[in-house]
């Protein structure tokens, strides 16, 4: 469950969730009470590959009457609101909130008649003020685009800030891409067996993965499927199994947020061949990898 902070047009943060691995929002800004209302932004779509995993949210608000806040902390003492970049002043802002659940690159993008000051910062959970030292930005002009993009980490909370140039407001389109750059799984299998006429019968299969990894064995015909969690694996189970000809023994090396690692031995002439493939995070079908 992520967190997500409000901002009406009245006033300062406010408490507020939303589902999700990615965006949150927090509404226009402005100087006065918390915000109460909720809104539900539209789903992330998540393509999956084997280098990358990108999220995309899009969203769109009327900034008119959204303010700057002389406290951001309010009612409680707290600091002004950071604005402007590289010398030209923003007003008018917006916040969204974002809690990356792995190490990425987030890449900011917006569309308005008017110029756009985009910025991203760290914040502190817990104090909730910016950490405006590593604020990054950017600056969107319609006759000179720009765009901005910013390392994040996973565990931290970021802060999202949208302005107007010279305090310009009105219809803004805001698009945000999250990508996160996977690991890939290191897996090894030995597979030691005894030709047959009609095809094998498995000695030992020994596999080697990391130990945070989900290891499930599986045969087209001949034996029963096992899975296991460890470092290095042996499976008992398959000692004496006979592999028919046609057939297949399948290992899949799994774990989240990774790229998995796929092994078959294809089970023909008394003997057997070893394919090695990738499976992109979250699927178990097989595919070249990158």
């Amino acid at each position: 469950m992520a967190r997500d902070r409000g901002r009406d047009d009245r006033g300062a943060r406010g408490d507020r969730r939303h589902n999700g691995d990615g965006e949150h929002h927090r509404g226009t800004g402005g100087t006065g009470s918390r915000a109460t209302d909720q809104r539900q932004l539209p789903g992330c779509a998540q393509p999956q590959r084997t280098a990358d995993r990108t999220e995309t949210l899009r969203d769109e608000r009327n900034t008119a009457a959204a303010t700057v806040q002389s406290n951001i902390l309010s009612p409680q003492p707290g600091p002004a609101e950071l604005t402007g970049c590289n010398g030209i002043a923003e007003g008018k802002t917006i916040w969204y909130d974002f809690y990356p659940s792995a190490n990425g690159l987030v890449r900011i993008r917006t569309s308005a008649s008017f110029g756009t000051v985009m910025a991203v910062m760290p914040y502190n959970s817990t104090t909730l003020l910016p950490e405006n030292e590593q604020r990054k930005c950017a600056v969107n002009q319609p006759t000179v685009a720009g765009e901005l993009f910013a390392n994040v980490q996973a565990g931290k909370s970021y802060t999202i800030q949208l302005g107007g140039v010279e305090s310009a407001g009105g219809n803004l389109e805001f698009l945000f891409d999250y990508v996160v750059q996977l690991k890939q799984l290191q897996a090894e299998a030995t597979l030691t067996a005894q030709p047959l006429a009609r095809g094998v019968r498995v000695v030992n299969l020994a596999v080697s993965a990391p130990k945070k990894a989900r290891v499930e064995v599986r045969c087209t015909r001949g034996c029963r499927p096992e899975a296991k969690i460890a470092r290095s694996l042996g499976f008992a189970g398959l000692h004496g199994a006979v592999l028919p000809n046609g057939s297949a023994l399948k290992i899949y090396v799994t774990a989240k947020n990774e790229i998995g690692a796929y092994i078959e031995y294809k089970i023909g002439h008394a003997n057997f061949t070893k394919v090695q493939r990738c499976l992109a995070a979250g699927s178990k079908k097989p595919e070249r990898c990158e």
